[in-house]
């Protein structure tokens, strides 16, 4: 074994790039400032090479490939000059400079770094937390992509682009810019393909997320479907293909009859599928549009070798695909996906090994292969690529870290520490852009795109794509698969992130984990599958961030988990369906809400009444409860909760207009319509508060209640509470004003300015199949006090369906209620009059 340096730019087989040497298993390398050593062919020889220290630039080219037996170190000069005349700085790799920084880059395709190495060993890509240490690996486009040949605006239903070929129906697509762009202008979008039009190069889109209807007639302009009331006038809607293609827009909504603008051409016949079409956003000529997904169009049994996906054109024999699990039997997380294509006729594959899971039509089918490949030679390697953090915030972008249509596999998992474990981890700050003077450094964005990570080695937190404390940072596109605990995590802050267009699935803990979330983020165009606890965690939502478009499908447990997020967090247009446990929003933050989103859930019994959309079978897990199980944080118990505590609102819910449903810590409550009469259901045996309502009552004044409550005929639970409590420590006057073994009610706390009360009213079996009415009077208190009134249950009635109407409030005397929530605007009297006060927002 030789220790070579590099005397002049060169190829990396050349002896002449070595001073007379020609490289040999087991060397060890220095490449000096200013040379460029370029692998282009393969150079995979024996357990590989040593470690490399990268001073100029290592180059990969087409067909270059290496075996390392060691780590490559990228090792800049720690410049402090920040200059960059004319856009180009000399303290960039430059070659022939001998006081240039260092590049590790590739260009091209079918290259591969190939790594040995165990647990201990400390083998990889290390890129120095030093300035002008950067790392580009721009890899050629690895599936179908084309470009925009005309401007696409917000409300187009069609892509105008340079060809189809490569796109099919049902395809998930990315349209996107694919220079530099500051993270506020969010620029990328997803969609699915309605239907290609190939003589005029358009592709024909659906929303991402969105509401779907079924065709029960069509004649002239009126179409009837099966659920009219998860569409608006002024929708653009898409049904039918080819000849039979229609694009209309709704003037009128008549129950199910929807009116267009203009007559329906074509057939289309009873079963056609409705959806909603148009862009979101705008997009200028050239963007690309890419292929992230295309779908089975034929079902996949158990045991089957073959299937049939919308097109084939850019999957080769050899190559690893996902096939993603999306039937409603299987229920848990830790299923096969990946196969190996060993044969192709037209568009169906022949795989490798039987498929282990049904898989329905619509299945997502993803190639995994990439342009540039980081390997571990088999499963026991616990090779690592990693940005080390870089704290310097004012230099950021003197580091360029650019990672596109690249691909980890059998990689992670060492132990000699936490920050090695990771597939890949970019830490700390690099450079992003934000500027388009030539002067700045902010002028190239830092990014994952097209990126790929499965099979991950070992199990273990980091093992998946990862980034830390980055600014500006791009994930787009990616892929990941198999990679242990987390597939993706942006662990610690992170500001202005681009988080679009990724598909994650089978991580034992969590598909995606965001430490925090600052600045203008944008998370939008994912979907998710099959995580064992979560399919999204998400902490410290500083700011009310653009969260958008996501698909939650098949979880294992929780499709979210949300804590320290900031009041009046929205998400819209959300799909969550299949999941054991509600979306999970912590006691220590603010509320959530969602927008017109759907949140329906095959795995139990469908809420009657809902629209059911994207489902087909309900009750796989359990047939005889309700929607979920909630999961409980104790200080959500009626007694603790200062009120809204674990709070989640879902407005137009499941897309249906005027529908609502809050999920309130343990109960679900709902209604169809602005009805005035709520659905509820308590998920769990702990007992929340349902159908909250807040005032403030001024001193001297009491307050009646009343409240009404309907069970089925059938009803065995025991019966719900009406209550009334005043906001203060959760012992209520408990041990204060009251024995320890009942709460003191207002009479005992009349005089109290800091103990709290609990008055409640049980119904009784009056109200198994029909309304019971309940009413209490609060006592007047000395002191001005906040009052939390509602109904909570005391036992699961999760099999059973109670009904709630709205409670009415009124004041003693002159007072006039002070509302401490936006609840709807009524007319509001003072003396013996009542208010009907709802607990929605």
């Amino acid at each position: 074994m030789a220790a070579l340096t590099s005397s002049q730019s060169g190829n990396w087989s050349s002896s002449s790039t070595w001073g007379g040497s020609t490289p040999a298993d087991g060397d060890t390398f220095t490449i000096a400032q200013g040379h460029k050593v370029t692998v282009n062919s393969d150079q995979r020889a024996g357990v590989g090479f040593g470690d490399i220290l990268v001073r100029g630039c290592l180059h990969f080219d087409t067909n270059g490939k290496i075996r390392i037996n060691g780590r490559i170190n990228v090792e800049g000069n720690g410049s402090t000059d920040y200059s960059k005349s004319g856009g180009v700085s000399a303290q960039d790799f430059t070659e022939g400079s001998s006081s240039s920084g260092a590049l590790l880059s590739a260009t091209g395709n079918n290259i591969y770094l190939e790594f040995e190495g165990g647990a201990s060993d400390d083998h990889g890509i290390w890129i120095e937390n030093v300035s002008y240490s950067s790392w580009k690996f721009i890899g050629d486009d690895s599936v179908t992509t084309t470009e925009l040949s005309a401007i696409a605006n917000p409300g187009d239903e069609y892509l105008t682009v340079d060809s189809t070929t490569g796109f099919g129906l049902g395809d998930w697509v990315a349209i996107y810019n694919t220079n530099n762009a500051r993270p506020e202008e969010q620029q990328d979008e997803g969609c699915w393909v309605h239907d290609v039009d190939a003589s005029n190069n358009r592709i024909y889109t659906k929303k991402f997320v969105g509401p779907k209807a079924i065709v029960s007639s069509a004649s002239g302009t009126s179409l009837v479907v099966d659920y009219g009331n998860i569409f608006r006038v002024g929708y653009k809607i898409i049904f039918g293909t080819g000849s039979n293609r229609n694009v209309r827009t709704i003037t009128a909504i008549s129950e199910n009859t929807l009116t267009l603008n203009s007559s329906i051409s074509g057939t289309i016949s009873s079963g056609t599928e409705v959806y909603e079409t148009g862009l979101d956003k705008k997009h200028a000529v050239d963007r690309k549009v890419r292929v992230n997904a295309h779908v089975l169009t034929s079902a996949a049994a158990v045991n089957d070798t073959t299937v049939t996906i919308s097109d084939a054109t850019d999957i080769l024999v050899g190559d690893y695909i996902n096939i993603d699990v999306n039937n409603d039997v299987d229920t848990n997380w830790d299923y096969n996906s990946e196969y190996i294509v060993t044969a192709k006729s037209g568009n169906t594959l022949t795989l490798n090994t039987a498929i282990g899971n049904i898989r329905k039509v619509g299945s997502l089918v993803q190639r995994l292969n990439r342009s540039i490949n980081m390997v571990g030679v088999d499963t026991d390697v616990r090779a690592y690529c990693l940005v080390e953090y870089y704290t310097d915030s004012s230099r950021a972008g003197t580091r360029e870290i650019g990672l596109k249509d690249c691909r980890w596999w059998q990689m992670g998992g060492n132990t000699n520490n936490t920050y090695y474990q990771g597939a890949v981890f970019v830490a700390g700050y690099n450079s992003d852009y934000r500027s388009f003077e030539t002067n700045s450094r902010e002028d190239y964005q830092s990014k994952y795109e097209n990126c790929v990570v499965h099979s991950s080695n070992g199990l273990n937190n980091y093992t998946g794509m990862n980034t830390r404390h980055c600014q500006g940072f791009m994930w787009r596109n990616c892929i990941s698969v198999n990679a242990a605990h987390r597939g993706f995590w942006q662990w610690s802050s992170h500001y202005d992130m681009q988080f679009m267009n990724n598909y994650s699935t089978r991580c034992a803990y969590s598909n995606m984990d965001n430490g925090a979330c600052y600045n203008s983020p944008e998370y939008g165009y994912n979907y998710s599958t099959r995580s064992d606890d979560y399919a999204w965690l998400l902490h410290h939502m500083r700011n009310v961030c653009n969260v958008h478009n996501n698909i939650f499908l098949n979880h294992e447990n929780r499709p979210l988990y949300i804590y320290y997020q900031t009041g009046g967090t929205q998400f819209r247009r959300m799909h969550f369906d299949g999941f054991r446990y509600i979306p999970y929003i912590g006691m220590g933050g603010g509320h959530a809400h969602f927008v017109d989103s759907y949140i329906q859930n095959k795995y139990y019994k469908q809420v009657p009444g809902t629209y059911a959309g994207y489902t087909d079978s309900f009750g796989v897990v359990d047939a005889n409860d309700y929607f979920s199980n909630s999961g409980w944080d104790g200080r959500a118990d009626y007694t603790r909760n200062p009120g809204f505590g674990m709070y989640s609102e879902y407005l137009d819910w499941n897309f249906e207009e005027g529908s609502i449903a809050m999920i309130e810590a343990a109960n679900l409550v709902y209604q169809k319509s602005a009805s005035k009469i709520w659905g509820l259901v308590n998920l769990r045996t702990e007992t929340a508060i349902a159908l909250q309502s807040h005032i403030y009552v001024p001193a001297n004044t009491a307050v009646t209640i009343t409240g009404e409550f309907k069970g089925e005929d059938n009803t065995s639970y025991s019966k719900p509470y009406l209550i009334a409590k005043k906001q203060a420590s959760s012992r209520l006057g408990k041990y204060e004003l009251n024995d320890s073994s009942t709460f003191a009610t207002s009479s005992d706390s009349q005089n109290s300015n800091a103990f709290g009360f609990l008055d409640q009213s049980q119904f009784t079996s009056a109200s198994q199949g029909l309304w019971e009415q309940k009413t209490m009077t609060v006592a007047a208190q000395k002191y001005a006090y906040r009052l939390i009134a509602g109904y909570r249950i005391d036992s699961d009635n999760q099999e059973e369906i109670g009904y709630l109407r709205e409670l009415n409030i009124a004041l003693s005397g002159n007072s006039k209620i002070t509302k401490s929530k936006n609840f709807e605007s009524r007319s509001l009297r003072s003396g013996a009059s009542k208010k009907r006060i709802s607990g929605r927002i």
